[in-house]
């Protein structure tokens, strides 16, 4: 499988290609017909665990890129793949940050190439977070903007914030908890 290389570019620029890590998520992807309404829930990063919850591998399933729509999907799928290929081998858990980094490179990706169509997109899916989704989706949006006035091109680093605002939102999440008893 080959990835589009407006994909490739994006995480180049962003210093989160590394070809081996590439090589392994494109081995480990397959292309899904996003047109097709019936294949769509089929998207996403899966991640494998022994019985342990050690992380033992990462199952991609990606779009086509064939509209700024399934770029941004990819983006943000591919950084999923990008954040948790370092965690092979370690025990995983999934918490708060979990869509963090994804949101934040779609929204890095829209404000890069704006067009009115992908602005149009972004603010729909916003939205769509905002009234329905799980909370790690709503943490994500929360915290973006405060990643996008801190960034400096260094996605280890972005990482690290969004350890810490985790850990700060889960502080304020427990105080809260406590005060209303």
């Amino acid at each position: 499988m080959t990835l589009h290389p407006k994909l490739i570019d994006f995480f180049k620029k962003h210093n989160m290609y590394d070809e081996e890590m590439f090589k392994y998520l494109t081995e480990q992807s397959t292309m899904i017909d996003y047109d097709d309404p019936d294949q769509r829930c089929f998207v996403g990063c899966f991640y494998i665990l022994d019985k342990n919850g050690k992380l033992t591998g990462l199952k991609l399933n990606l779009p086509y890129v064939n509209s700024e729509e399934t770029m941004l999907i990819s983006i943000h799928e591919l950084t999923h793949g990008y954040e948790n290929y370092q965690k092979i081998g370690k025990k995983f858990k999934k918490d708060i940050t979990i869509e963090a980094l994804p949101l934040f490179y779609e929204k890095v990706y829209t404000l890069e190439n704006s067009s009115e169509r992908l602005q149009k997109y972004s603010e729909y899916l916003d939205k769509i977070i905002m009234e329905e989704s799980e909370k790690q989706y709503q943490f994500g949006l929360k915290i973006r903007e405060e990643l996008l006035k801190q960034y400096h091109n260094n996605p280890q680093e972005t990482i690290r914030l969004i350890a810490k605002l985790g850990k700060k939102y889960h502080f304020e999440e427990w105080k809260n908890k406590m005060h209303h008893k």
